[in-house]
């Protein structure tokens, strides 16, 4: 892959639609990223488990999974269900070279932190970060860039510094889509390191929660090492049936 070239494809597309102002899906004038008619198929994640943000088919609070297994993390934030547009674009933007697509799903997230969040709190944002090999297949990590779009909306609703902090791998493994459920779930918090000294409140940022085996791995090595509260923000949450992702 190209990697300059996908930059440059990448700057030039996000500088024509938001210089044009045209809708990132079917490109028609408009003032917003999205329009109307598009925003519509975008299914939003309202009947959910208050803690994993599974999409539920009932007004319960918690999932099976969580009533019986408490995640290390406190809650998870994730606005859109992985399904119809939302899934075809995080696609797109991942394995297509269209990383531009991720803007208007990073601006839903946006908005639902800033009402969702206590931005009150010192609040460190860190990423899901991406694997070596993957990093190389898709020119960019795609939890990086989400973050570095959420950093002037937050950093405007909350008037505190975005302050950035790193957790890494401490080794390599096959990626989480390329492996089975029972797999996924083997997913140690070994995996991940963390430097210290470790912030109090951490926001940990993903594109895309499945299984959730790889939030609670990440999150379980940040709270070993000393953080407070884990807060995870996705795009997107799979429904409670499908096993497509990490």
């Amino acid at each position: 892959m190209n990697h300059p070239l996908l930059s440059t494809n990448i700057f030039t597309k996000v500088y024509y639609w938001l210089i044009s102002e045209r809708c990132y899906i079917c490109d028609i004038q408009n003032e917003g990223l999205l329009c109307r008619s598009c925003a519509k198929h975008l299914t939003r994640n309202r009947t959910l488990c208050v803690s994993c943000a599974r999409p539920m088919s009932s007004l319960v609070e918690l999932c099976g999974h969580c009533q019986t297994n408490r995640p290390s993390f406190q809650n998870v934030i994730a606005p859109l269900v992985y399904e119809g547009l939302t899934r075809a674009m995080i696609t797109k933007a991942k394995f297509e070279d269209q990383a531009h697509l991720l803007r208007p799903l990073t601006q839903i997230l946006a908005a639902t932190l800033i009402d969702e969040l206590d931005l009150t709190k010192s609040w460190h944002w860190t990423v899901v970060p991406t694997g070596k090999q993957s990093l190389l297949e898709r020119g960019f990590c795609q939890t990086s860039l989400i973050r570095q779009l959420l950093k002037n909306p937050i950093r405007d609703a909350s008037g505190k510094t975005f302050k950035i902090f790193n957790v890494t791998r401490s080794f390599e493994r096959p990626a989480q889509h390329s492996l089975n459920k029972a797999d996924r779930f083997r997913l140690s918090h070994k995996t991940f390191n963390v430097p210290q000294p470790v912030p109090e409140y951490v926001v940990l940022i993903d594109d895309l929660i499945t299984t959730g085996s790889t939030i609670e791995a990440c999150s379980k090595a940040l709270k070993k090492a000393g953080t407070k509260q884990v807060v995870i923000a996705a795009l997107a949450r799979t429904p409670a049936q499908s096993s497509d992702y990490r």
